[in-house]
């Protein structure tokens, strides 16, 4: 018999006062939580979370390139940088797994290449992609939330050379 599992995601105590606080006290100034703090943080835990379940499976994890071109340009040092962290991981990236798109293509949905990183995660011939920098998969933080969140419904996820410069408490 199989079943489904089901994720839940409590929210940080500090939000659910919030809501509580905010309800009681609208007047009241409040600090928003750092939106580009909480996707690092969520990116880093899919990453952890799925290279724990393939070290569980004895497996090295399998992974593809991305990289965006400018003015035509190829991304060769982008990628070299992504192929060397793979490496130094030891980790695998299986031939013809490296994809880039024109850096003038804003919106993720109109990336070929990207796509094609989304449909080798979705088929099971790669376990995630490696980027350069988050604004290499969007500059846009709700689009790269979802991007992170589609990663997590497909049992992927991605790695930055240049992990998110946030400070957090």
């Amino acid at each position: 018999m199989t079943s489904q599992s089901t994720t839940y995601r409590a929210r940080p105590w500090m939000d659910r006062d919030n809501a509580t606080e905010r309800w009681l006290r609208p007047d009241e100034l409040r600090v928003s939580p750092d939106r580009n703090a909480q996707l690092m943080k969520l990116r880093k835990g899919q990453m952890e979370h799925r290279l724990d379940v393939l070290r569980m499976r004895d497996r090295a994890p399998r992974l593809a390139l991305y990289g965006r071109t400018v003015n035509g340009q190829p991304p060769v040092r982008s990628l070299a940088a992504g192929c060397e962290l793979a490496e130094r991981m030891r980790w695998q990236v299986p031939q013809g797994q490296t994809f880039t798109d024109c850096l003038s293509v804003a919106a993720c949905e109109d990336r070929h290449g990207w796509a094609r990183v989304k449909e080798s995660v979705r088929q099971g011939f790669t376990d995630g992609v490696v980027a350069l920098t988050r604004a290499t998969i969007s500059p846009d933080l709700d689009a790269y939330g979802a991007e992170l969140d589609w990663f997590d419904l497909h049992s992927g996820f991605l790695v930055l050379v240049h992990a998110e410069n946030v400070v957090t408490a």
